[in-house]
């Protein structure tokens, strides 16, 4: 499982715009160090008009337009970089085309893409430190997978902070505010809204300020930051970036596009920097003559960043009785200690419109690892028998798979598998067995999945691996095929999901850049799998802050006042799971997705959960008198986790749906709306549900309104009637002790269906 150790050295990938540089800001700020910067250049088409000076008609030129880059203000990016921030410039001039536009980016020559690829790769060359690329993606899942897809060619971890950060007033304060940008317009595109004349050359916040950006909203439905291409910006000034100076643009000529009369661009003719007064001469010494030109987040501390990379609590195990043969296997010390040899057939259900289900799929053989008498050089590492478990898991899968083709369908793969549900003994088994995970499930388009460790000698016949799968019959060659051919004789899945325009076979959410979102899926599986815009199959959600991929945990604030560690880790675990649906698109022209539209889930607890709430109950009653087996509080926790559960399938976790999607119709107010507790908002994402107070909405509705604290009561269980199974096992990943996994329907289906 990925864990981000922090303290990465990056370099940030740099428009000149505001996108890009409050992007790095804030990856300095989540204690990242910034070592250079790199820029894609545009290169020039002739021809033009130019509105303000037709002495120098013929001097002027637009950029190449670009799918994949902001190209206007490219000339002072390198004054940015070199003279305002002080670090290494890197620059390239985009030499290919968008060749390949769809979503799904594969390796193509002479796309601008691998321009991409080739500036990083000169980057490395000089910084071999670099681990990271920091970039500005907001919503743009073309750029964001793109990008994420040359980070792990090169092995660079990918930083997109602002990937559905906020909603979009929201991102454009927060940029302005807290970043202390400023910026001024320098490319236009957006009539009759933004005109060129009148607008170009005018500064962002003056903008934002006046009222203009919320009045285009309101008319047109701008995007206030900017982000369906209605403009761009040149930032001349972020106070905690560029330390040496601010831009100055000297000279200046508006370029409109003669096709399009709406269009033009800034051209920077000659621009200078301001030197600024203060060069913080009382820094850190250790950086002036040493050559050391990387900016860390030393300079830029917040106390906003504090208690959020904090350390896991060490387990109390130690405290808790030494008597737990209730969590202890009943099989025989006398068959346990042999080598168990027992065929088990795994069971297959294939369902109609080629889902097929296979479960139960372990190992013929385990081998027990003391087999050789105490001679450790013949002993098998519990770890390597694992390893060699799972090896022998994926040939019987791929002998069950060729088993399954028919004149239906094509050869099916690894690639149609759309969910794995991986069991092992022990969690610690995982770092060996991810890397042949990888290698057979690969890392493009990969199923989502859940993994837990269930304990020792718990799986059939003391093995150390079991797995599940459910797939779709050619959805992998569905992802992977732009076209078929339409003369074919063939009545195939593919052919019949092709001719459909209206349900997509099946769609893939895979994000891989470390973001404020959700938490990033490193590696083989993904957030989530759609099928036929229908069902939405999670990936196991942990209680992971996303921006740092550390687990949450009580910091003595009053929000976690009496709750313990587990219960913000579930209470975390599903805000997790309503952002990753929120940011889901059916691909049926229906964005988003909500907690309630769940048709099951399991919430797994591991023995940590159990021994925290145990302490606690000790605790509460004193330390006189022994404890045993009765005390174990199972119904506590059982209680407890319902609780939790259905008071954030209630509330959505938190999140309200489409505000970042600019879907929500409170999106105009969202400053005055920010801190109104979110289940005060109706699926439609309507304040109160469109009616004049909350009074009247319950009274209308007929709901009742949901507590706001973590530690729900049992009276709030009513609250949902999603069905839900809880678990306690062993471990959990990273040391968890909560974990959410479900199956929902899509929002498109759940307005066609009562979901209880």
């Amino acid at each position: 499982f990925f864990c981000w150790a922090g303290n990465m050295k990056f370099v940030a990938l740099l428009s000149g715009g505001k996108d890009s540089i409050y992007a790095t800001l804030l990856a300095l700020r989540h204690g990242h160090e910034l070592v250079c910067c790199a820029h894609l250049a545009p290169r020039r088409r002739r021809r033009l008009s130019s509105s303000q000076d037709n002495d120098h008609h013929d001097d002027e030129d637009l950029e190449e337009e670009s799918y994949m880059y902001q190209t206007a203000g490219s000339e002072a990016v390198r004054l940015q970089v070199e003279e305002c921030m002080g670090l290494p410039f890197y620059v390239r001039e985009i030499r290919g085309k968008s060749r390949n536009t769809s979503l799904v980016y594969e390796e193509r020559g002479h796309d601008e893409v691998e321009d991409l690829f080739h500036l990083l790769q000169t980057v490395q060359k000089s910084h071999s430190e670099i681990e990271a690329v920091s970039s500005g993606a907001i919503l743009s899942t073309y750029q964001r997978t793109r990008i994420e897809h040359v980070c792990q060619r090169l092995r660079l971890t990918s930083l997109s902070y602002l990937w559905r950060m906020s909603s979009q007033r929201a991102l454009l304060d927060g940029i302005l505010d807290d970043g202390g940008i400023e910026a001024v317009l320098v490319r236009v595109a957006c009539p009759p809204g933004l005109l060129p004349q009148k607008h170009l050359n005018r500064n962002l916040r003056s903008l934002r300020d006046d009222g203009t950006l919320d009045d285009l909203h309101g008319r047109w439905g701008m995007h206030p930051a900017g982000e369906g291409g209605e403009y761009e910006t040149l930032v001349v000034d972020c106070p905690a970036l560029f330390r040496f100076g601010r831009l100055k643009l000297e000279e200046v000529v508006v370029v409109c596009d003669e096709s399009d009369e709406g269009v033009g661009i800034l051209r920077i003719r000659n621009c200078r920097v301001e030197k600024k007064m203060e060069k913080q001469e009382s820094g850190n010494e250790s950086e002036k003559g040493n050559g050391n030109k990387s900016i860390t987040s030393h300079h830029y501390s917040t106390t906003a960043l504090k208690g959020i990379v904090d350390h896991v609590a060490q387990s109390a195990k130690s405290q808790l009785p030494t008597s737990n043969s209730t969590m202890q296997s009943t099989i025989p010390k006398s068959i346990q200690n042999r080598v168990i040899r027992s065929m088990h057939l795994p069971n297959v259900r294939i369902m109609k419109g080629g889902l097929c289900h296979i479960s139960a799929l372990i190992s013929p053989i385990a081998c027990d690892n003391n087999y050789s008498n105490n001679n450790s050089k013949n002993k098998v590492d519990e770890a390597e028998a694992a390893v060699r478990e799972f090896l022998t898991i994926t040939q019987m899968l791929q002998t069950l798979l060729s088993r399954l083709t028919s004149s239906s369908t094509s050869s099916i793969t690894p690639q149609d598998i759309i969910y794995v549900h991986l069991y092992l003994s022990e969690i610690s088994h995982f770092a060996k067995i991810n890397r042949h995970y990888q290698q057979y499930f690969g890392t493009h388009l990969p199923p989502s999945r859940s993994c837990v460790a269930v304990g020792h000698r718990a799986l059939p016949g003391g093995r150390r691996v079991m797995m599940d799968c459910i797939l779709q019959c050619d959805s992998g060659r569905y992802l992977r095929t732009d076209a078929i051919d339409e003369n074919s004789t063939t009545d195939s899945f593919l052919q019949r999901a092709m001719a459909n325009h209206h349900h997509p076979l099946r769609k893939v959410l895979h994000v891989q850049s470390l973001s404020t979102w959700a938490p990033v899926c490193i590696g083989p599986y993904s957030q989530a799998n759609v099928l036929r815009s229908s069902l939405v199959f999670l990936a196991g959600m942990i209680g992971l802050i996303p921006e740092t991929m550390r687990l949450i945990q009580s910091d003595g604030d009053d929000y976690a006042e009496g709750a313990n560690d587990w219960e913000l880790e579930l209470h975390q675990s599903w805000r997790n799971a309503a952002s990753v649906l929120d940011g889901l698109d059916d691909g049926g022209g229906v964005a988003g997705g909500k907690l309630e539209d769940c048709l099951g889930g399991l919430v797994y607890l591991s023995l940590g959960a159990l021994e925290e709430l145990f302490l606690s109950s000790v605790k509460g009653r004193g330390n006189g008198g022994g404890a045993n087996d009765n005390d174990i509080p199972w119904e506590e926790l059982w209680s407890r986790a319902n609780s939790i559960s259905r008071h954030a399938v209630s509330c959505n976790g938190g999140v309200v749906m489409g505000k970042v999607d600019g879907l929500s119709s409170s999106e105009s107010n969202s400053n005055s709306n920010d801190g109104i507790d979110p289940t005060l908002y109706d699926e439609d994402g309507m304040l109160y549900g469109g009616y004049e107070d909350e009074e009247t909405w319950r009274e209308i509705s007929g709901s009742l309104p949901a507590t706001a604290t973590v530690t729900a009561t049992a009276n709030d269980a009513s609250e949902s009637e999603t069905p839900l199974l809880a678990v306690c096992l062993a471990e959990l990943p990273m040391k968890a002790k909560a974990e959410v996994e479900l199956i929902c329907a899509s929002r498109r289906a759940a307005s066609c269906l009562r979901v209880v």
